[in-house]
């Protein structure tokens, strides 16, 4: 059984259950009976014969018959009996209310990872559990609520598009109360709690096969077996399915909190972040944002492009959304020729046809204005996305009018469109023709902004459910410098020309074959900062710079007492950038690979990208784009702009070469990697790789 179909119970039956509505074991069976579950429900209660009306059963093997889905409410001491009876009856779903495992520590993550050892006894391993701790699970659809929020009283179930999925009972809560508020149907509400067994991805992976699901709102705050939310992510993307995701834990102070709270570490942020880009899921800041932009995700097409028009009757409206557009990277394009001829004609000859379009006054005077402005538009091919801003309307505004025009010119289009206004009213016009409405004109543009986010990464994504993700080893062996560049010489890394010299007449002999002037360095497996003990040397042109630099790095490896390897003699390369780049294989996310500025001051300045592997080039040159020093690539004052597509290829390349070493190559730091303007290829300089001291183990990925 799937775990969607296990989300559709015959039948439920309730441990622990109670005769109070209000209680955590008597909700369920109430909601059960109040919202449409045609099922049976099988309360059991040893104390009791009857609950709210129900027979009811001393134990879950005195049941008539074998349920499909077993609620726990019970005291944590008696759930690892419970999962024994649900293993013994045949139930393939357990709901675990109950608290007291991994969120208390290590003894609690050992009885939690006993349950589910029990819990794999069932043949096949048949017997799936949410939770513990978790506030259960609900389906809208069948009336299968098996959950004790308090939320569904206050809010009446409605059946819709959207799936809730949180680590978080309360944030399930949350999301379900304001999406039922803003009239938006909801089919599915599943918390995972510790996640013991099920968790959040996985959840999103089973809701996305509904067909009836368009939406898949996740709260999370610790992304596990992430291979579950790329194979949902794929399968979204094909059945044109939305994923929205709040990632908390961004800061140090959230991950501890978050440890905490779910029993688990929090993953590294960093590494969601750029996960969930690639992946094509937009990452929101916090529930209320969720919430606000549910609707323009169910309402709007997918955008062909960041090109943005505002149009509005405000000139303060017009300068704020120029404003949210840049700080969101849309891109405010002036009109052509032929969108200028045609906005002249459905504009007063007072109103200026540029972008953004003021309309003024005119609307009063010739309301028709406001839809002969968007057939101009609709016609041009000028915008991929369009922001429409009335901050006041009263009296001769015809906004059920307004209202109309946009929502067929979005439909007609295939344009999205967001509207900001300040007037309840007037929102509620726009709404009513399921035209998203937002407070203000930088909340619209940022909607907007997330829109062409998702659809830039659904063009992006890389197939990647073959990929093979390695586990690190237990240990790993960091190469010397030489060593670690004939790696990354075999993997088609371009790395510079250079010997290893051993004894004066090899330093002699290089000298004579290398394009000077070089570089010198001292080599040893032992230290992997060669600057720090004075073990570089630029400018190296003659025979005797060489030999000193071989008989003075000697003599520091030697009273540092780390290993001699000789003497590295290189090609110096010139360079108007120096930039890190890096990878290395994470227990989670698998191989990873890093970009950023390079140099000593890597750390400090931590002007860095993600991304996860495999991926393509156009994700490699939107990660350098979104580096701070991205600006400075481009050409400026005569000077040509940096070749990022060969910068691109080289970390495409190594993320595909980690990738296929399997794990044996644990970690590259190749920093720096030398930039210049114009032709010159980059080049890596200087490279630590550590590969796995014992024999790695791969498991399916993501």
């Amino acid at each position: 059984m799937s775990l969607l179909q296990a989300l559709n119970p015959r039948s439920v039956a309730i441990l622990g259950a109670s005769d109070n509505p209000i209680k955590a074991g008597g909700r369920p069976i109430d909601y059960l009976r109040r919202h449409g579950f045609a099922g049976r429900i099988l309360p059991v209660n040893p104390k009791r014969a009857e609950v709210q009306g129900l027979a009811a059963y001393p134990s879950l093997r005195a049941l008539p018959e074998a349920p499909d889905a077993v609620v726990i409410s019970l005291p944590g001491e008696d759930v690892a009996a419970a999962i024994d009876d649900c293993v013994a009856v045949g139930a393939r779903l357990a709901v675990i209310y109950s608290s007291g495992f991994a969120e208390l520590g290590e003894e609690g993550r050992r009885q939690q990872a006993d349950l589910v050892a029990r819990a794999r006894r069932a043949p096949g391993g048949g017997l799936r559990l949410f939770g513990p701790n978790c506030q259960g699970v609900a389906n809208f659809a069948t009336g299968a609520i098996l959950n004790f929020s308090t939320m569904i009283n206050e809010n009446a179930p409605a059946d819709g598009p959207v799936a809730i999925v949180s680590q978080s009972g309360a944030g399930a809560a949350i999301l379900y109360g304001g999406l039922r508020r803003a009239g938006i149907g909801v089919r599915y509400m599943l918390s995972t709690g510790n996640e013991a067994d099920v968790c959040a991805a996985e959840a999103v992976r089973a809701v996305v096969e509904d067909e009836g699901i368009r939406l898949v709102v996740l709260y999370i705050e610790t992304l596990r077996q992430s291979a579950w939310l790329a194979e949902a992510a794929r399968l979204a993307h094909a059945r044109g399915v939305t994923i929205l995701a709040v990632k908390a834990g961004r800061t140090r102070a959230g991950q501890a909190t978050a440890s905490s709270h779910t029993g688990t570490l929090a993953a590294e942020d960093a590494l969601a972040d750029a996960f969930l880009r690639q992946h094509g899921i937009p990452r929101l800041a916090d529930f209320r944002e969720l919430i606000d932009y549910a609707p323009l995700f169910l309402s709007q097409p997918a955008p062909r492009g960041r090109r943005v028009v505002s149009i509005s009757n405000s000139g303060a409206t017009c300068v704020l959304s120029a404003d949210a557009a840049e700080e969101y990277g849309l891109a405010l394009e002036p009109f052509d020729a032929a969108t200028l001829d045609g906005l002249s004609q459905a504009l007063p000859s007072y109103v200026t046809a540029r972008n953004p379009i003021d309309m003024t006054t005119a609307l009063l005077g010739r309301p028709q204005t406001f839809g002969d402005t968007l057939r101009a538009l609709s016609g041009s091919g000028a915008a991929d996305l369009v922001h429409v801003g009335f901050p006041i309307g009263g009296e001769g505004y015809d906004f059920a009018d307004f209202a109309g025009q946009a929502s067929r010119f979005a439909r007609d289009t295939g344009v999205p469109i967001a509207v900001s206004v300040n007037q309840d009213w007037v929102a509620q016009a726009f709404q009513d023709q399921g035209v998203p409405t937002f407070w203000s004109e930088r909340a619209a543009m940022r909607g907007l902004a997330l829109l062409a986010e998702q659809a830039g990464g659904r063009q992006a994504q890389v197939p990647s459910a073959e990929a093979s993700v390695p586990v690190a080893a237990s240990r790993s062996l960091t190469l010397d410098e030489p060593s670690s560049l004939s790696e990354l010489a075999r993997a088609g890394l371009p790395v510079m020309r250079h010997l290893v010299c051993r004894s004066e007449d090899e330093v002699r002999a290089a000298i004579e074959s290398l394009p000077r002037p070089l570089v010198a360095k001292g080599v040893s497996a032992d230290l992997s900062h060669k600057s720090e003990h004075g073990l570089v040397r630029l400018n190296i042109r003659e025979a005797e710079q060489a030999l000193q630099a071989f008989g003075d790095f000697a003599a520091t490896l030697a009273r540092l007492g780390a290993a001699d390897g000789g003497l590295l003699l290189g090609a110096q390369h010139r360079a108007d950038f120096e930039l890190a780049l890096g990878a290395h294989v994470d227990a989670e996310f698998g191989v990873v690979v890093m970009v950023g500025q390079g140099g000593v001051l890597v750390e400090a300045l931590r002007d860095v990208q993600f991304l996860v592997a495999p991926f393509s080039a156009r994700q490699a040159l939107d990660a350098l784009a979104r580096l701070s020093i991205a600006p400075a690539f481009a050409a400026v004052r005569g000077m040509p702009a940096v070749e990022l597509d060969a910068v691109a290829a080289m970390m495409v390349r190594l993320g595909d070469w980690m990738l296929a070493q399997g794990g044996r190559v644990q970690s590259v730091d190749a920093n720096p990697v030398l930039v210049a303007r114009g032709a010159q290829a980059p080049v890596i300089v200087d490279a630590v790789v550590a590969v796995a001291a014992a024999p790695a183990v791969s498991s399916e990925a993501a």
